[in-house]
């Protein structure tokens, strides 16, 4: 039922604007007129929250239903298949697993009612699959964390409300894998700021960008997880990432 459903209502609203996307490097459905929102449509659906509890707006189903919506939108559009992954799974779904009560609650509904677009901020220029190698430096100061660095090749990146960004708390840590901590990083936090839209090869409709960070102020309460254990966050995050966005190809 949920795969009929995705593929009716995918080939109807996305697959004749599919060329359309890719051709403009655009996907403009995520910030549309509600009329129109290909985004909130999704979230209407409940396949933004697909694997969030019911108490926060989510479907409470299971990741096989993950890669079955995965498989249908990526077949309609690979480009806003990416995109759906990064919001439903690099996003929603870490934050479902490693957030805490008041994170959850604040950040939550709107991403899984589409109002939000999450974001997943990982690689940079010179830390792509060796990402514990990666430079963007968090600094304790009181009851914030200053962050001073960028971020490369982010989907969603232009568009996000919320993002998951991780950066180097430790710069002395060893294994070097231990001094990286997870942040929940807003839209318009003194310091943050989007730059270069990619004009990518394929994939063209999911928006890709460049992010800075100059002396970004990140409250202390926006660490996810734990302090310095980012990497566990990280990692166990790509085994089911890996997974979900398997559906992509699939579609």
């Amino acid at each position: 039922q949920l795969r009929q459903t995705m593929t009716k209502f995918c080939q109807e609203h996305l697959a004749p604007k599919a060329q359309q996307i890719d051709q403009e490097n655009e996907f403009k459905g995520m910030r549309a007129s509600i009329s129109c929102d290909f985004w909130k449509k999704l979230g209407e659906l409940g396949v933004l929250g697909i694997t969030a509890p019911v108490e926060y707006g989510g479907s409470a189903l299971g990741y096989l239903d993950h890669v079955l919506v995965m498989e249908e939108i990526s077949r309609a559009s690979a480009s806003v298949g990416l995109s759906y992954g990064a919001h439903s799974n690099l996003c929603i779904n870490q934050l479902v697993r490693n957030g805490n009560e008041a994170q959850k609650q604040k950040y939550l509904p709107k991403l899984i009612s589409g109002e939000h677009i999450g974001a997943l901020a990982m690689s940079e220029p010179n830390a792509g699959s060796d990402v514990v190698s990666m430079k963007l430096k968090a600094d304790k100061k009181g009851d914030y964390f200053v962050l001073n660095g960028n971020k490369f090749w982010i989907t969603n990146g232009p568009d996000a409300d919320v993002l998951i960004v991780y950066a180097k708390t430790d710069i002395n840590a060893v294994p070097a894998s231990r001094g990286i901590t997870a942040f929940i990083v807003e839209r318009g936090m003194p310091g943050f700021r989007t730059a270069q839209k990619l004009d990518k090869l394929g994939m063209r409709g999911s928006n890709t960008c460049e992010l800075i960070f100059e002396d970004c102020k990140i409250p202390t309460e926006n660490v996810l997880g734990t302090l310095s254990k980012g990497v566990y966050v990280l990692m166990s995050g790509l085994d089911l990432e890996r997974l979900v966005l398997s559906g992509g190809p699939l579609g």
